[in-house]
């Protein structure tokens, strides 16, 4: 017998051992690449947690990771390890959260990577670029409450207030750490290319006008 189910997955009857409020997830057809029909994952609060109307959606909760209160998993993303979406935390296109990270309150993670103890607080936002589709990597024992965008790697104990906006649109990666931050060349940048003229666009000539005698 289970708690619910979808045409994604069911809520089996196994509660978490330390939240008996949360249940463990069963695939009923695959799931991306990595999830399997009748595979376990890990746990919910309840159906709206994980995504599950759209079948070519293959965002997924494994492990023992958690999804827990209004928090949504969608559009390729997943909980990974012991990692955690609680409250109002939205986690979405391609977003991975893993190891310990946590995604709280009303945080909205997109696009973005979470590893080992990371946190987004409050209304923190950690976004990827739609200039150049690099994405903030976020680890260590960080916690962001503003705002992250682009190619931003924050590790060790940093933080990000809830005035910051910190955003990298540059071709060099940003890295925050708790003692500084400092600017990683991207590689391409040191190496010299034949250059290639802008195209010039013909402006159009302008029509001569008589004078009046």
């Amino acid at each position: 017998m289970t708690k619910t189910n979808s045409k994604k997955f069911e809520i089996t009857d196994a509660a978490h051992e330390k939240y008996p409020f949360l249940h463990r997830i069963r695939a009923l057809r695959d799931v991306g690449i990595e999830v399997r029909a009748g595979d376990l994952g890990g746990f919910v609060e309840g159906r709206w947690n994980l995504a599950s109307d759209d079948p070519s959606d293959a965002s997924w909760i494994f492990d023992d990771a958690i999804c827990a209160g209004g928090a949504v998993v969608e559009r390729d993303s997943c909980l990974r390890g012991e990692a955690v979406a609680c409250d109002e935390a939205r986690v979405t296109e391609r977003s991975s959260l893993s190891g310990h990270a946590r995604a709280e309150d009303q945080a909205y993670i997109r696009g973005s990577v979470l590893t080992e103890h990371a946190r987004v607080s409050d209304a923190g936002m950690v976004l990827d670029s739609p200039d150049t589709g690099k994405c903030p990597k976020l680890g260590g024992h960080c916690v962001v409450y503003g705002l992250v965008a682009g190619d931003i790697q924050i590790r060790d104990a940093a933080v990000v207030l809830r005035a910051e906006r910190i955003s990298n649109d540059t071709r060099d990666t940003l890295v925050i750490g708790q003692h500084g931050r400092s600017m990683v060349r991207d590689p391409s940048r040191d190496e010299l290319k034949p250059y290639k003229p802008p195209e010039r666009k013909e402006q159009p000539k302008r029509k001569q006008r008589g004078r009046d005698r």
